[in-house]
Order: C-alpha cells, then structure tokens, then sequence
C-alpha cells in the first residue's frame, strides 16, 4: 500500500517509519529541510497526493484554514489538500475539522479507543517528566491535585502514586470517586477541595473547571500543569495575574514520546484498515 503523510510534527516522521517497517510505500511531504530519509520519499504535496492510495494527516491537522505543517515553508489550505487527495480515504486526529472539505471516506484515528488508551499514557508520562525538569520540590510526598479522572487522570494517579506522591483525584461523577477511592486516591468534588493544600495541580479536563474563583484560593508557590486541549481548563490569564507557575501542555506525546506516539498512530490505522476489509 502507498501511504501519503501530510505535515504535522516529528510524530508523523516516526509513523512514516513504521508504516516502511510494515513494507508499505511511504510518501512524505511538509518537512522542507528533509533531504531523504531511508527508503521513505520525500516530496511536496501535490506528488504524495497523487501517487499514495492512503492519506494521513497530523493529529491536528488543520490550523486555521491550513494544514498543520509547522516544518513546511508554504502550507497548503486544507481545501486544496483535499482536492488534490480526491476520493482517497484519509486519516486524522480531528476528522471535524476536515470534513466540509473531504472528497473520500474520512476517517478518525484519535477516536479509536486503543488510540485514546496510549496516548492517555503517554501524556501522563510527560506530565510527570514536565514535574521532574520543572518543579522544583521532589515529587515523593508532594500534596498533588489531579482534576479529572478520565483516561488521562487514572493513567496520571497511578504515575504519581507509584513515585510516592500524596495523590488527591478530583471527580463529578460517583462511579469516577469510587474508582479512585478503590486504587487508593481520596477523591473529592470541586466544591470540597482545599486548594491551599496542594503543591502541584495537574488539569486533564477540558473544560473550564478552575476558574478564578478557584485559582485565588490556590498557593503562591504552586505548581499548574494543564493537559487539557485548548483552551484549557484552568483560568491562566488570572493565574499570570498573581504571579502564579501554570504550564499549558498541550501535545505532550509528539514533544516527549515521538517515536511511541508515531507507532501508535500507525497501529492504530492499520486496525481501521483491518477492520473495513
């Protein structure tokens, strides 16, 4: 099979590789400074468009009206992209935002539960080592906050707790606050939670649950990751306000795991493509 690879960042470069690995045909394009890389083509656009049978594009693909290539000098609008790929299926992390202009089946890899599953482990793992180079105290002890109790949130607890970290889970839901109750993480609902108790709060939710009500009662000397999507889930513009540390860490995996995240991403397509033969 020949696999069209769209732009994005050095994830994309890892799951060009593993698909090769695989014994497919890859084509590369929107990484202008590549010369060659192995037995993967690299080419502009229109060619990878035209000769693959299969297109990926980034998690991310779109970026305003244009793919998301931050390696390539001249971007192509996500409409022109589209027809150039015609009728071809095409593979994204955020099938939303290319569908008006899709030709062919479009399908969503970040959707897919084995997808949502690793890629919660690796961002929780850039978390911790976002701790580990960021933070100034040890994490060993620390009064650390997780809001969230998702994919990200469990994955994150069990990080944390496993390094020796005072874990609390902050939760809505009942089933959520017994389930970290049973791995052995108190839990609490936003109302019951004692902000000033905590060194470090680390945000997976992506929606606006720490607001400036909650961001006043937080420490001076705390220490916010937010791993939500933008934009985010913690008030950042009243965090710079008291002078507070908050991290918006968004894309974790293509920053901190690369290689990890790109072989997921090929996995992860290969099962679609599995699946629909």
């Amino acid at each position: 099979m020949k696999i069209g690879i769209f732009g994005g960042d050095k994830r994309m470069l890892f799951a060009a590789r593993a698909f090769a690995e695989d014994g497919h045909e890859v084509y590369v394009a929107g990484f202008d400074d590549l010369k060659s890389l192995c037995e993967i083509r690299v080419c502009d656009f229109e060619e990878a468009a035209a000769d693959c049978d299969v297109a990926v594009l980034p998690v991310r693909p779109v970026i305003g009206n244009e793919l998301n290539a931050p390696f390539a000098k001249q971007k192509p609008g996500i409409t022109e992209l589209m027809e150039k790929i015609g009728t071809k299926p095409v593979f994204t992390g955020d099938k939303r935002s290319i569908l008006p202009d899709a030709l062919g089946e479009v399908y969503d890899y970040a959707a897919q539960e084995d997808f949502l599953l690793k890629n919660a482990e690796l961002t929780a793992e850039g978390a911790v080592g976002l701790l580990i180079s960021d933070y100034e105290g040890a994490i060993r002890d620390t009064e650390i906050l997780v809001t969230g109790y998702g994919r990200i949130g469990k994955a994150l607890c069990a990080y944390l707790g496993a390094m020796g970290a005072k874990v609390t889970a902050a939760v809505r839901k009942q089933s959520d606050r017994m389930s970290a109750m049973e791995h052995g993480y108190p839990a609490v609902d936003y109302p019951e939670i004692d902000f000033g108790r905590f060194r470090v709060i680390c945000n997976t939710v992506p929606a606006p649950v720490l607001g400036v009500d909650a961001v006043d009662l937080m420490r001076e000397d705390v220490f916010i990751v937010d791993l939500a999507s933008a934009p985010g889930g913690v008030d950042r513009a009243r965090a710079e306000e008291r002078g507070l540390t908050c991290v918006h860490a968004l894309s974790l995996p293509g920053k901190t795991a690369p290689l990890t995240a790109g072989m997921i991403i090929k996995d992860t397509i290969i099962n679609i493509l599995s699946r629909n033969n």
